[in-house]
């Protein structure tokens, strides 16, 4: 990347044209916001489910988790809610903006602001935040009472799709959306990175709700596949839903001993084609 890219990037107006002050320009920007999430999220759940569930070639097959894949009745159901929670991250991406503004984040613009080493250095520690954050949150939402009014939804795609990844009942898409403002109050970050972190996010979100998992036979045994969630991980918590939990690490289930004790020999049996299906028709309150 040249030097006037650089500069690009470290300019206000490239992340905010308009003031967003007005009521009226602040609507024509949950508007374009809005856009944007929706275009967003298609065009990048559209070629893994190209890919996976249209095109199907051989790999795949050797990487399927459920023993039959979601049908297009249950995929809609997913598309119609990831559909209604874009609408709060386009409000909460406005709400951003606004607070950038009036000057209450510690979003900084010059890339060497904090020192290069930091925008790796920053990356990760919003990787933990967040981590740690919907750890508890998600636990939070699987309580009695809790989870019949807000979290039900999601847990009705037994055998999630790509486009579970964001159908969510309002109340959890604002829960999770709401991290964003909440950490940029207090950690200095560059736009840059927390873009990054977004699209991370969401490659995350849809390769856990996948179908197919996308680590490495060898994952588990050389260690790695122990600390990172991927489909095998995420597919138990929507069959189980009393154990994994965790977003991108395995961290806080070892550490609370959430972690189904069978997802070793799940994850072996996934690439063994011998996964036997288990009861999807299971009380996820009980």
């Amino acid at each position: 990347m040249d030097q006037l890219s650089l500069r690009h990037y470290e300019k206000l107006e490239s992340y905010l044209p308009v003031s967003l002050l007005s009521p009226a320009t602040a609507a024509l920007a949950f508007v374009f916001v809005l856009g944007f999430v929706v275009l967003r999220y298609f065009a990048m759940v559209l070629p893994f489910h190209a890919v996976f569930y249209r095109w199907r070639p051989a790999f795949t097959r050797a990487r399927q988790i459920y023993p039959q894949l979601p049908g297009r009745k249950e995929q809609f159901f997913e598309l119609k809610w990831s559909l209604m929670s874009s609408l709060i991250f386009a409000g909460t991406g406005v709400l951003l903006g606004v607070m950038w503004e009036l000057g209450w984040t510690k979003l900084y613009l010059k890339f060497d602001g904090y020192g290069l080493w930091y925008l790796p250095v920053s990356w990760l520690l919003l990787l933990v935040i967040h981590d740690a954050y919907f750890y508890w949150t998600h636990v939070w939402l699987h309580r009695p009472g809790i989870y019949e009014r807000f979290h039900r939804i999601h847990h009705r795609s037994l055998r999630p799709s790509p486009w579970a990844s964001f159908s969510f009942h309002p109340v959890e898409s604002l829960i999770n959306a709401i991290w964003i403002p909440l950490v940029v109050l207090v950690l200095p970050l560059h736009p840059v990175v927390l873009i990054f972190h977004l699209t991370f996010m969401t490659v995350s979100a849809i390769t856990n709700h996948l179908g197919f998992e996308v680590l490495p036979a060898s994952a588990v045994r050389h260690g790695y596949g122990r600390w990172l969630i991927s489909g095998t991980h995420h597919a138990q918590h929507h069959r189980f839903f009393r154990a994994n939990y965790g977003l991108f690490l395995t961290c806080w289930d070892h550490w609370m001993k959430t972690e189904h004790a069978k997802f070793e020999e799940e994850f072996a049996r996934v690439f063994a084609k011998s996964l036997t299906p288990e009861s999807e028709s299971a009380n996820p309150t009980r």
